[in-house]
Formats: C-alpha cells, sequence, structure tokens
C-alpha cells in the first residue's frame, strides 16, 4: 500500500541534526531519548542529547504489544556500556546488528516483543527504557514511546499510566499513528522531558513510502509506450 510522506515528515528535514544541550535539564539520564523506530529496518535508536556519558548499567527495556504481556530485557544486558554525548546505540530485533554502538535485541537477554510492526488493525506497541528494575516507578522510566496502527490503542495497557506520571508523555491515550505504509518514526525537535515539556504524538514524524508524482507517473507512461513502438518494429 503505497502512502503519501506526511507534512511533519517533510518538516523534519528541516529541523537540525541535533537538539540544543540547553533544552536538557535536570539528571543527566533525562538526556536520553528513544529518537528513531525504523520501522522497516526493525531498529530503534536511542540517543544522549545530553552534555555528558550516561552509564547503562542495569538499565532494561519494557516492551509490550497487543498479544504480549509485559517483556522486559535482561538486567545485565547493557552493563559495561556507556552512551557518550550526542552518540547514539541501536537495537535490532532482527538480529542483524554491526558495527560500534549496534546491539541484537537478543543478545541483552531476557525477553522482547516480537518485532516493531503496527501495520494491521488492533496493533498496539509501547516500549519503554527504565535505568533500574523498578517497571512501575515513574522515577525509574527515562523515556516511552507508544504507537498503533492509525492511532486507536483502545484498551491496550502498556506503561501508559506509568509514562504520565512521570513527565514523559502528556495523555495516556495519545497514540502515534502508524500503518501499513509506514517506514520509521522520528523524535523532532520542541519536546524534551525534564525541561518543562513531555511528548505526546505531536513529538514525532512518521515517513512513508512516497506516492509517485503525476509527472513520474507521465514519465513512465511514456517510457512503456516507446517501448512498445521499439517492440512493435
Amino acid at each position: 500500500m503505497i502512502k503519501h510522506v506526511t507534512t511533519a515528515a517533510l518538516a523534519l528535514a528541516l529541523v537540525p541534526a541535533s537538539f540544543s544541550q540547553a533544552q536538557i535539564t535536570g539528571d543527566a539520564t533525562e538526556s536520553i531519548q528513544i529518537r528513531s523506530i525504523d520501522l522497516d529496518a526493525q531498529v530503534l535508536e536511542l540517543h544522549n542529547f545530553g552534555s555528558t556519558s550516561v552509564d547503562l548499567d542495569g538499565w532494561r527495556f519494557c516492551s509490550h504489544d497487543e498479544t504480549d504481556g509485559f517483556d522486559y530485557t535482561g538486567s545485565t544486558g547493557l552493563n559495561g556500556q556507556s552512551l557518550g554525548a550526542g552518540q547514539s546505540f541501536t537495537f535490532h530485533w532482527l538480529n542483524d546488528a554491526s558495527g560500534s554502538g549496534a546491539f541484537d535485541i537478543s543478545s541483552l537477554g531476557g525477553a522482547r516483543i516480537d518485532d516493531l510492526l503496527a501495520n494491521t488493525a488492533g496493533q498496539s506497541i509501547s516500549i519503554g527504557i527504565y535505568r533500574d528494575s523498578r517497571f512501575g516507578s515513574s522515577t525509574s522510566l527515562v523515556d516511552h514511546i507508544q504507537y498503533s496502527f492509525d492511532g486507536t490503542g483502545g484498551s491496550f495497557n502498556g506503561r501508559r499510566s506509568v509514562a504520565v506520571g512521570a513527565g514523559l508523555w502528556e495523555d495516556a491515550d495519545d497514540w502515534i499513528s502508524v500503518d501499513d505504509g509506514s517506514t520509521r518514526i522520528d523524535l523532532t525537535a520542541g519536546a524534551f522531558p525534564g525541561a518543562g515539556a513531555s511528548h505526546s504524538s505531536a513529538s514525532f514524524a512518521v515517513s512513508a513510502v512516497p506516492e509517485p508524482t503525476s509527472l513520474a507517473l507521465l514519465a513512465l507512461g511514456t517510457t512503456g509506450f516507446a517501448g512498445m513502438r521499439r517492440r512493435r518494429r
């Protein structure tokens, strides 16, 4: 199914590659954000927007979809890892990681949702990153994202109430809307936990496969017609 690129996705090209560090306040861990999810490649990016390195010992993901209960990566999966200022770690759900800072999600141990896709009606996903194993604690939750097919989360649970209590998400019933044509989700400038503003679906841009323009379709048609003429000779 072919979709238009959203207005937000087009605007993303105008956003600076890195956000102002002046917008990050409080605990250094608040600078750690889920910056993007590549739905095609099944990769989640965790980025440090702050000015200091953050030790990730004991950090864990909690993920939840419409079919699974809460899934937790292992309590020691990120031990010995530090995320430097301005750097990213990527977590690969297809377990095809390569290079520095890239991790197969299975290498963290524990459990996780099967994939990062919400491309069918009724599908919803929430993912949180915690600094320890107190998953019901708003002070342990560092960042949170939730998205669902057509933005309809229904009665899906996840850790929505914890994220709202932590000031990381504005409204438990607010979902980033994706569908079967969505290719990635990107955090855009303007909302940072710990800086007086929480995330919402409006804090993210959803990209999709672009629909061919009329000129491109015309060019394809002309090429096809020319080919037919050549074959008839």
